[in-house]
């Protein structure tokens, strides 16, 4: 630590000893809000979350989607994400191909 050596004891149960109980809280914990918000009331502008490369389109103009449906998959950081529409409806432009470039907040999908 910061250029000394420091001699450090770590204390490993053997499985004898009883193990303090856990707290149990009453309380629920507050689910977790994904990006899309509330599915059904968005404005049928599919925007992406972060920057990066899409790497599949999974609808087509004219197509009908479901809220929550994945409109296209987004390569990011290593990773692939969905992205998914925020509401009901017919897809009325797709302003992304396979290899596009985004950034955070483009406009992939529109859906009327």
């Amino acid at each position: 630590m910061n250029g000394r050596r420091v001699t450090v004891a770590l204390w490993v149960p053997d499985g004898s000893e009883e193990l303090p109980a856990r707290p149990q809280s009453t309380a629920l914990k507050p689910r977790r809000q994904h990006h899309s918000g509330v599915l059904g009331s968005g404005s049928g502008k599919v925007t992406v979350p972060m920057q990066g490369t899409i790497v599949k389109v999974n609808v087509t103009v004219g197509q009908s989607v479901e809220a929550g449906d994945t409109v296209v998959i987004l390569e990011a950081m290593k990773m692939e994400n969905a992205v998914n529409a925020e509401k009901s409806g017919v897809i009325k432009s797709v302003h992304v191909t396979t290899g596009a470039q985004v950034g955070a907040g483009d406009v992939v999908v529109e859906i009327e």
